[in-house]
């Protein structure tokens, strides 16, 4: 007895093509989400500096909705003036997260047209890091700038659902 197999070899290899694309799309994704382009990662990884060096900005360009996550402001020693660092935080970025601390903590934090003014105490002369701890409440591109003695430096983050 034989049996009588139609094969529709046409149809079979678009089937075949179709697969292995799908495979390398998979595989596209592993890849770029070990690297950070769906999240942390050393793709991820960025720092925007002022033009005088007075702040450096350190973040992630992606960040995820309701994730914690940090930003980590550098103060030059020239940023600092009467024991302390005023800096500004303006921005999208701002009005859409939730800020969870600041380390070290502000002696004095002051609302401005877009923004806040912070002041952090510095107790010994050299590179200041400031760390604000955030979740993000909105998804989509948000962009900020730091401003310290009229030096800004502008950063962007794009936050994934």
């Amino acid at each position: 007895m034989e049996l009588e197999i139609r094969q529709n070899e046409r149809f079979q290899r678009r089937e075949w093509r179709l697969e292995r694309v799908g495979w390398a799309l998979l595989a596209a994704f592993v890849v770029a989400g070990l690297a950070g382009g769906l999240g942390s990662g050393p793709v991820s990884w960025r720092t925007a500096a002022s033009e005088r060096g007075l702040v450096t900005v350190e973040y992630d360009r992606i960040a995820h909705y309701e994730a914690d996550d940090a930003v980590r402001l550098t103060f030059s020693p020239e940023a600092v003036g009467n024991g302390e660092i005023a800096f500004e935080i303006t921005g999208d970025w701002l009005a859409e997260i939730d800020r969870q601390s600041i380390i070290p903590q502000p002696s004095d934090e002051i609302a401005i047209p877009g923004g806040v003014l912070l002041e952090v105490p510095v107790e010994r002369p050299g590179t200041t890091a400031v760390t604000i701890a955030f979740r993000a409440q909105a998804v989509g591109a948000l962009s900020g700038r730091v401003s310290v003695r009229g030096d800004d430096a502008s950063f962007d983050q794009f936050v994934l659902p």
